[in-house]
């Protein structure tokens, strides 16, 4: 059940960076502002719905290591692309 559990939070997690990237190359003119859009609204749809089934099936419960090790791998992921994007851009 954790693995489980520790699969579809970061899952969940990770969808959501789908509508942050596209609207970040957005401002850095790296896409057009079309397919940008679309693909902003469409990963911020299926980011949503990835949440609610796995919120569903997975009620929060900060006290299972599950939990935190998928928002400590999330955040990980967050900082790499930071530091990608950073060094792409300067």
């Amino acid at each position: 059940m954790p693995s489980n559990l520790f699969t579809a939070r970061l899952m969940g997690y990770l969808v959501g960076l789908l509508p942050l990237v596209a609207l970040l190359l957005l401002f850095r003119q790296a896409i057009p502002q079309t397919p940008g859009l679309i693909l902003a609204a469409g990963g911020t749809f299926a980011s949503i719905w990835v949440q609610q089934q796995a919120r569903n099936k997975y009620p929060y419960d900060f006290k299972q290591r599950a939990e935190w090790l998928a928002l400590l791998v999330y955040a990980l992921v967050v900082i790499g692309i930071v530091l990608v994007f950073t060094q792409l851009w300067n």
